[in-house]
């Protein structure tokens, strides 16, 4: 299958878009389809011009321009998507599907997709980020074009995603799929280090990874942190928050003002592998984010054993089952309450930890490429005539 992905985003930029797109290519490129990735996004920064390469077995066009702030956009990226596609129909290389991908902004996936359609290609759309305030812009320009109406199979990465998208395009009668990130599950698996074999101590260790900005909320993680050690014993909690940002600096000195040396260790960004000897030694994932599209990165911990508190509403949410797989809490008040059950209440963490021991389902590569696989296949039969 001949599969075209378009994306505004991609590596190297780090992100949930730019790791998920990457990866789903080079699974698909491994698997024997012919992939291609167009994107805004420079090879390196500063870089400008068209060029293409291979990288990790997926060809890789990028239409860079040089903009102030270093965004990823382009004002002709749409013209050159389009002249791409209509060269490679010339050809005698008809995509079998093009792959948009789409977070709140995404100018090149949004502009590209009617062009992609008109060429009769089958098109899909995932959405990978929560929409919020830009949902109603994008419902006022479904009125003025009808963009909910065109041959597309309608796709997001989780349930919070889908649910604007859902109540736009419902009105033509179709439906929004779930797509959800894919992982190698069993690469996270590790082997658990008791606790009285830790170098943390004894403590229930609590970790969690994200980039230290305002959305990721790890500064409201580290007051919910300040509250349960303050109902603690010394010796009964320890935190790493692992990740960079702007926000780190504030974290820092939170920890110091508030006494927090002892409890809570700021590592910075860690690699896959870093996070894997970390995990190793850890019992719970907190994933602090209410507009997490999906939380890649609680998934990871999810696929190595650690039990996960998310709060309600979050895309992490739709994976846990509170009290049996996870804690779902409903604000930062009941996220400090659950650190303390679990350092406290007798058999709770065994407990989770014991039904965590089960990886996540439908999330491993090979269950997210067949149903990749299958979206594919209905955005085919969406060009397709309808018999008479």
């Amino acid at each position: 299958m001949r599969i075209t992905h378009v994306s505004d985003t991609y590596l190297p930029l780090l992100g949930g878009i730019e790791a998920q797109v990457s990866r789903l290519a080079e699974q698909q490129a491994a698997a024997g389809h012919e992939v291609e990735v167009v994107t805004t996004t420079p090879a390196r920064r500063g870089a400008h011009g068209v060029t293409t390469a291979v990288e990790r077995g997926v060809t890789v066009h990028r239409v860079a321009a040089r903009v102030p702030g270093g965004w990823p956009v382009h004002p002709r990226s749409t013209a050159h998507v389009t002249r791409r596609l209509r060269d490679a129909i010339a050809r005698g290389e008809r995509p079998d599907v093009v792959h948009l991908h789409m977070g709140v902004l995404a100018p090149t996936a949004q502009a590209a997709l009617r062009p992609v359609t008109r060429l009769g290609l089958p098109a899909v759309l995932t959405v990978h980020s929560v929409w919020g305030a830009a949902a109603p812009a994008l419902a006022a320009l479904d009125r003025m074009t009808g963009w909910s109406g065109w041959p597309v199979r309608w796709t997001a990465v989780s349930e919070l995603t889908a649910a604007p998208l859902h109540r736009i395009v419902a009105r033509r009668g179709a439906d929004v799929a779930i797509l959800p990130n894919g992982l190698d599950l069993a690469s996270w698996r590790v082997p658990r280090t008791e606790r009285d074999r830790r170098p943390e101590g004894p403590a229930v260790h609590v970790v969690s990874a994200a980039r230290f900005a305002s959305r990721k909320r790890m500064l409201p993680l580290l007051a919910a942190v300040a509250d349960a050690a303050a109902r603690l014993p010394g010796d009964a909690l320890f935190v790493t928050l692992a990740g960079d940002g702007p926000e780190r600096p504030a974290a820092l000195r939170f920890v110091a003002e508030h006494g927090l040396r002892d409890v809570v260790a700021l590592p910075g960004r860690l690699t896959a592998t870093e996070l894997k000897r970390l995990y190793a030694r850890a019992d719970v994932f907190v994933a602090p984010a209410v507009a997490e599209a999906f939380g890649l990165a609680a998934l990871e911990a999810q696929a190595a054993g650690l039990t996960v508190v998310t709060r309600a509403g979050s895309g992490v949410a739709e994976r846990v089952v509170d009290g049996t797989s996870g804690l779902v809490v409903p604000d930062d008040g009941a996220l400090a309450d659950a650190l303390v059950r679990l350092s406290t209440e007798p058999g709770l963490l065994d407990r989770l930890l014991a039904a965590a021991a089960e990886p996540p389902s439908a999330m491993d590569w090979p269950e997210v490429l067949a149903t990749t696989e299958r979206t594919y296949a209905e955005a085919i039969a969406l060009t397709r005539p309808s018999p008479l």
